[in-house]
């Protein structure tokens, strides 16, 4: 077992304007107040296993748990999916879905996969698992200006939820999670979740940010399946944050840059298990760590 350490903050999450989720009420509403909750050392990951992935892997960016202890993976240069074996270290299969692109994010509901390219382009790979697997391009409301990364299955709304690194003109000082609903097949034009940037979590730290913009880069999310809250990774700012069903920021903690040195992925086991994937930069080891829990 190894111990990855995560440092401590305390959040104070009472918002004046707020974060409004779209499940819970419209676009626009006004929000409820938020409590103010606090970090404590029970809510950190106690237990970990780490995998070191595969050179294809080495640029890992976006997973998702399968049945039978497998992970589907994808990395930012190549069109594929990889099936890595968390039993037997390895890749167990390689399914390609189209050509070479920076694909960011990956989701998966039943026999099909949703990949998200960092332009907003989804592309839904029904039957991924089958001999055939057929591939479906979803047109998208973003652009390469939001550079997205974060992409997680809302199972309860029939949708999947999309994030972006980049800045959304439409938005002033926030950024936004935006939704494409399953059924209708169709990306809502504005965000179903807000997130004003003029908040404690997001002060700046470290070297310099070039703009105001940058305090927040969510490089992953994902839905707890235990408790429905949303976990958003944020790679540039080694921080990791927990969103309640209604929106409101619950609990952020630092990353250790030492063991994960570029975290791009996120997902979590039916048990409630947290895995994160993170690249090995242009010399080191793509990895996946296993957390007993979330935060």
């Amino acid at each position: 077992m190894i111990n990855i350490p995560f440092k401590k903050i305390a959040v104070a999450a009472s918002l004046a304007g707020a974060i409004t989720f779209g499940a819970i009420k419209s676009f626009g509403d006004a929000p409820k107040p938020v409590s103010t909750i606090e970090t404590t050392e029970e809510m950190l990951p106690k237990s970990v296993v780490k995998w070191e992935l595969p050179a294809a892997l080495r640029e890992v960016s976006g997973i998702a748990q399968l049945p039978d202890n497998l992970m589907a993976c994808v990395q930012d240069e190549e069109g594929a999916i990889y099936l890595y074996d968390l039993n037997t270290k390895a890749v167990k299969r390689k399914i390609a879905f189209a050509g070479p692109g920076d694909y960011e994010g990956i989701a998966v509901d039943g026999n099909t996969a949703y990949i998200l390219r960092s332009d907003g382009t989804l592309i839904e790979v029904a039957a991924f698992l089958g001999p055939k697997p057929e591939v479906t391009t979803h047109a998208s409301v973003l652009t390469p200006e939001h550079n997205t990364e974060g992409l997680a299955l809302d199972k309860k709304n029939n949708r999947l939820l999309v994030a972006g690194k980049g800045f959304d003109t439409r938005l002033g000082d926030n950024k936004g999670i935006y939704a494409f609903d399953l059924g209708k097949r169709k990306m809502a034009q504005k965000p179903v979740i807000t997130i004003p940037l003029a908040q404690k979590q997001f002060a700046a730290k470290g070297k310099k940010k070039k703009s105001k913009y940058d305090v927040f880069q969510p490089s992953s999310l994902e839905i707890h399946p235990k408790t429905g809250e949303l976990y958003l990774l944020d790679a540039v700012n080694e921080r990791l944050l927990v969103l309640s069903e209604a929106g409101a920021i619950q609990r952020a903690v630092d990353l250790d840059k030492g063991q994960l040195m570029q975290p791009e992925g996120l997902s979590f086991d039916s048990n409630g298990a947290m895995y994160i994937a993170s690249e090995g930069g242009k010399k080191g080891t793509g990895v996946i760590v296993k957390y007993d829990k979330g935060i």
